[in-house]
């Protein structure tokens, strides 16, 4: 059933800068955060430390790495979790979320390194709003200048070049099988079990 006012993305923004905040409040503990709560594949691998494929979601690096993720989840999750429903909206991004972890952690198995951030989910939302959306315009950079495209596109080219980032094999601290992972699982949950076109054009 669609949703008039988008309360689990507003919630999982603030949920977001609260737990940032946390992280901030001492370094120790920051790192405390990261090493027990970031998700560590090769620890899932072994089956230890699971509640990580969810926490990890709610930890950032930096205050980019949490701007950049949450002006994406508000611009996309409100007409997502509109069309779909608050409850369904929060099952369908956490479990976007646990399936680009697990994505990437079975590509990278052997990996000790500390993954966090809410991308995994949030390529999922886009994927979501691709296909809900498909000609809803979004802003895109090309280099610094702001050009608007269908969501389609945008969401075609961003994917694009993760996957370019994926096959280079080129490591920059960002977790691009992470963010593929959640979008293949984001066009999967959709086409399963997102709103029917119906549901979309009453909003």
């Amino acid at each position: 059933m669609a949703s008039k006012v988008a309360v689990v993305t507003y919630l999982l923004i603030v949920v977001n800068i609260l737990v940032f905040f946390g992280q901030l409040s001492d370094p120790i503990y920051y790192k405390h955060f990261i090493l027990n709560y970031g998700l560590i594949p090769v620890h899932v691998m072994e089956g230890k430390n699971l509640f990580t494929l969810v926490t990890s979601m709610f930890l950032h690096a930096d205050f980019l790495h949490l701007g950049m993720n949450m002006l994406f989840l508000l611009i996309t999750g409100d007409g997502c979790e509109r069309a779909m429903g608050s409850s369904r909206f929060l099952v369908f991004y956490l479990a976007c979320g646990v399936l680009s972890g697990l994505f990437h952690t079975y590509l990278n198995s052997t990996s000790s390194i500390p993954t966090i951030g809410a991308s995994g989910a949030i390529f999922g939302v886009l994927a979501a709003f691709a296909i809900l959306f498909p000609f809803r315009w979004l802003i895109s950079l090309f280099g610094l200048i702001p050009v608007p495209v269908p969501a389609i596109i945008f969401v075609f080219l961003t994917v694009l070049i993760e996957t370019a980032y994926v096959a280079s094999g080129v490591v920059e601290n960002i977790a691009h099988t992470a963010h593929l992972g959640g979008f293949l699982a984001g066009v999967f949950l959709t086409l399963l079990f997102g709103p029917r076109k119906r549901e979309i054009e009453e909003q």
